[in-house]
């Protein structure tokens, strides 16, 4: 990824975490500016991890907030998301955690985050956001959280069409709910509409987006 490896912290995985079915890090721990979320079992040695980051940021005010086994447990992290939240800056400079519901939903978790947020860290507050269709589907809120920061220069040679505004959200939910069947079932895997109807929602999409023939099967 052209990463500057003088940037860049390799730490191992806790075995037991993985074992637990924590197939991806952020499902064990989260970060956002100075501030790391991580549960005690998330790798192999937390201290080399808090070392190796403390060298490489030099920062004074870095918060490495720690959740230990005792108070949440691996299993628990793992079924509510805790760690596959999002934590996203405010204007006031504090930072809100949004978790899915299903971490209100587990006494040990939600117990947790009240305290965090009562406590002297940038994490102020936090919002719970019915996910369950994401959750269902393998995914959880870490999945939307994707961020690109850009520069004004970076942002204005973006294609304006792929940002978020009401009328493309609502000509993107028209174009949802005309293309997407509502269910599937194994025999529907060989009715070869269902490849043509692929093919015609993909191209669809693409003028919507204004993006121009970028598959194959339009050009």
């Amino acid at each position: 990824h052209k990463l500057d490896y003088n940037r860049v912290v390799f730490i191992r995985q806790n075995q037991a975490a993985i074992d637990a079915g924590v197939f991806h890090n952020d499902v064990i721990s989260l970060g956002n500016k100075n501030v790391f979320l991580f549960h005690e079992k998330a790798f192999e040695n937390n201290n080399l991890m808090i070392d190796k980051l403390r060298e490489l940021f030099k920062k004074d005010e870095f918060y490495f907030i720690e959740v230990l086994e005792s108070k949440v447990s691996l299993k628990n992290a793992v079924l509510s998301y805790l760690f596959n939240s999002q934590l996203v800056l405010l204007e006031n400079g504090k930072m809100l955690l949004i978790v899915p519901e299903e971490c209100s939903k587990i006494k040990s978790v939600n117990d947790f985050i009240n305290e965090l947020v009562q406590k002297e860290n940038p994490i102020s507050g936090f919002k719970t956001v019915d996910l369950k269709e994401s959750m269902l589907n393998g995914g959880g809120p870490a999945c939307l959280r994707l961020k690109v920061v850009l520069n004004q220069n970076e942002l204005d040679a973006v294609n304006k069409n792929v940002l978020y505004s009401i009328k493309l959200e609502s000509k993107l939910v028209n174009w949802v709910n005309h293309h997407y069947r509502d269910r599937l079932c194994n025999d529907d895997l060989k009715d070869p509409d269902l490849f043509s109807e692929g093919l015609a929602a993909l191209d669809e999409l693409t003028q919507i987006l204004k993006l121009g023939s970028i598959y194959k099967f339009q050009l």
